[in-house]
């Protein structure tokens, strides 16, 4: 075996690779559900901002 196969054959056995699976999913799903917040936070503010800017300048 090729130390690529070895070292693949070692990740899917021990814990650790297990470990870093799940993080990485978790993270995805964090980022899946934060990033369209955001998005939508952000034009949020944006268009009080601009109530806002339209209210000081009358």
């Amino acid at each position: 075996m090729t130390w690529a196969s070895n070292y693949l054959a070692r990740f899917v056995k021990e814990e650790d690779g297990v470990t870093i699976v799940e993080m990485v999913i978790i993270i995805a799903v964090v980022l899946i559900l934060l990033v369209p917040t955001l998005k939508n936070l952000g034009e949020t503010e944006n268009e009080r901002l601009k109530e806002i800017e339209t209210m000081i300048s009358k």
